[in-house]
């Protein structure tokens, strides 16, 4: 194996004992390892294999994962900006990020269900994603600094002019009742947050966000493994447990990323009768084909997305789209 990065981590045990250990990205023959080796007196070095394969993709997401995971466990790079574009002891927290991370050690278990049935609620009568209304952390911040004014409200990251002339009479009622013993504005948290438990906190976030990166990119691979099997929709969604909707938008993501699909989609499509493809064609052709809405209105009849037959008016439109764009771009 031809190694083509390396670079040596430490980590303070006691008072005087250095931990080392390095990673490495490898290559030969066309196939990819990365990995964490620990080094020891004598430089004995036993490996940890994160990833194994000809995946770039992969092997990026793997790798950024497993630095992430040990320098959440305290171990430093000699070497650092992998993972950022500064390195770490040269980064001075944002507030808004210090504002998190603060809120994120405060259990407010208790003050976060009233919250949670309101966006539960909020999500049912828009009938948008629960964290298009608001995010978990969003939540979690306003249980912990308790806003009293639509200004201070608006001192919460996440919470914009938008947001908060949208809901913040609601969110402020219930607020009310929550007891509060700190002051805004909110700068006060700089001085709460020691430079240990900022370092902590980062690396548990950069944990959560390359394990969630590594996971759709293995995803990704089940998927294009299974199209190219032939397997159908229904058989995809078994075997891959993601909700239907969100599983078309991702081939639709792999088609737009050029990758081939054109086996699902066609034979999704083989049950549908020409001339009803023939009209979500002409219906793209003339309303175009960025938005699905007016299409579906136009061929089904349908105003609003939902569940039954709507939603699989929707999904053929979607599957019809992609022959579309991929019959445009051949021409």
């Amino acid at each position: 194996m031809e190694v083509v990065f390396l670079n040596r981590f430490e980590r303070t045990a006691g008072l005087s004992d250095v931990e080392r250990g390095q990673v490495f990205i490898g290559e030969e023959q066309g196939m990819w390892t990365a990995g964490w080796q620990e080094l020891r007196d004598a430089e004995t070095a036993e490996r940890e294999l994160w990833y194994e394969g000809a995946s770039w993709e992969e092997l990026l997401a793997s790798f950024r994962y497993g630095i992430a995971k040990r320098m959440k466990d305290g171990f430093r790079p000699l070497l650092d900006s992998m993972l950022e574009d500064a390195p770490y002891w040269e980064r001075t927290p944002a507030l808004p990020g210090l504002l998190a991370c603060y809120a994120d050690l405060n259990d407010r278990e208790k003050e976060l269900e009233p919250l949670r049935q309101w966006r539960r609620a909020k999500s049912a009568e828009e009938r948008r994603a629960a964290y298009l209304v608001a995010t978990n952390r969003e939540l979690q911040m306003l249980a912990v600094y308790v806003p009293r004014t639509m200004e201070e409200l608006g001192q919460i990251p996440g919470f914009g002019p938008r947001k908060t002339e949208r809901y913040g009479a609601e969110l402020l009622e219930l607020l009310k009742p929550l007891p509060r013993e700190h002051s805004f504005p909110l700068n006060w948290v700089e001085r709460k947050i020691d430079l240990n438990t900022w370092s902590e906190w980062t690396f548990r976030q950069k944990e959560e966000k390359y394990g969630k990166s590594l996971s759709l990119v293995r995803e990704k691979r089940k998927l294009l493994a299974g199209i190219r099997q032939g397997h159908t929709l229904d058989e995809l969604e078994r075997e891959l447990n993601v909700p239907r909707r969100q599983l078309i938008e991702r081939i639709e993501k792999l088609d737009e990323e050029g990758y081939d699909v054109s086996m699902l989609v066609d034979k999704e499509l083989a049950g549908m009768p020409q001339t009803e493809i023939d009209g979500a064609l002409k219906a793209m052709k003339d309303l175009g084909d960025r938005f699905l809405k007016p299409l579906v209105k136009r061929i089904y009849g349908v105003t609003e997305e939902g569940g039954g037959e709507a939603e699989r008016c929707y999904e053929k439109v979607r599957f019809v789209r992609i022959r579309y764009r991929r019959d445009a771009q051949a021409v």
